[in-house]
């Protein structure tokens, strides 16, 4: 009887869960975590969702860094596998950051070995902070690519009107995205078919897209793990974003549309903020 109180206290009873809500909940906990029962419930709510609008199989990797401790934090939602956090990490309740010199966050697949394909991959972030903050071309949120600079994906800062830029996914040309916007939210970068892509945001005004990009496809990189907090080029990693940056959620996708991607990054905002307490300007 001690042992079922101790674990109806850790939040962690999960009879009636969906079962890969389950799974990655008993995960995080195995792995150090407690887990409320609110969170047990927004996790829940999130992965049915995400099923029931047929975007739960596109999501290749989906790491919520919000419980404190590096060992649950690492693991994937979809996958259950874990990535590696290097360097100069503090992990915060609700979110991790960088020292801005050496500590990032590496998955343990690239795009092709997560399962995303040539045309369809891409990759996504949660970001917050205290106060707005400025990202450069030199702020990677995410990135990674082979020795070819066509099978690179990065998501970058760019200048106050352009509040993100884009390599690929799987090209090597630049794409400037979004204007007069608080940069914290999530956002999506995603290939939409060979010939275009796509950037959404969403923040609690409500979602923001710039539409199709016109730009042709590369190669997919199959061999160089996406980094988040920074770019991973060929395996030599830098480019980190501030230490002020508050980061909530990364992962990677493949298949999704525009619509699909609002769908995706408001659940994915009610997860975060749900699970944290906190909340997207």
């Amino acid at each position: 009887m001690q042992y079922a109180y101790a674990y109806q206290l850790n939040g962690t009873q999960t009879s009636g869960l969906d079962s890969d809500a389950k799974a990655y909940i008993n995960a995080v906990v195995a792995a150090g975590a407690t887990v409320t029962s609110t969170q047990r419930t927004a996790i829940n709510n999130f992965v049915k969702g995400e099923k029931a609008g047929s975007r739960w199989t596109l999501l290749k990797r989906l790491y919520l860094p919000i419980w404190g401790v590096a060992a649950p934090n690492a693991i994937c939602m979809t996958s259950l596998t874990s990535g590696t956090f290097v360097g100069g990490v503090t992990h915060s309740s609700g979110y991790v950051t960088t020292n801005g010199s050496t500590g990032h966050f590496l998955s343990d697949a690239s795009p092709g070995q997560a399962g995303c394909t040539l045309n369809g991959s891409g990759i996504f972030a949660l970001i917050s902070a205290a106060s707005p903050f400025n990202l450069s071309t030199s702020n990677n949120i995410g990135g990674a690519g082979a020795s070819l600079a066509t099978t690179r994906t990065s998501l970058v800062g760019n200048t106050s009107t352009s509040l993100f830029a884009g390599f690929g996914p799987n090209s090597s040309i630049s794409g400037t995205y979004l204007t007069g916007v608080d940069r914290r939210g999530v956002v999506h970068l995603q290939r939409n078919s060979s010939a275009d892509r796509f950037l959404s945001f969403r923040n609690s005004s409500g979602g923001v897209n710039t539409g199709l990009l016109a730009n042709t496809s590369g190669s997919l990189n199959n061999t160089i793990p996406m980094a988040f907090m920074a770019n991973n080029n060929n395996g030599s990693v830098s480019g980190y974003v501030p230490s002020t940056v508050y980061n909530g959620a990364w992962g990677m996708t493949d298949g999704f549309d525009i619509a699909k991607s609002q769908l995706f990054t408001a659940s994915l905002k009610t997860l975060w903020e749900t699970c944290t307490g906190l909340a997207l300007p």
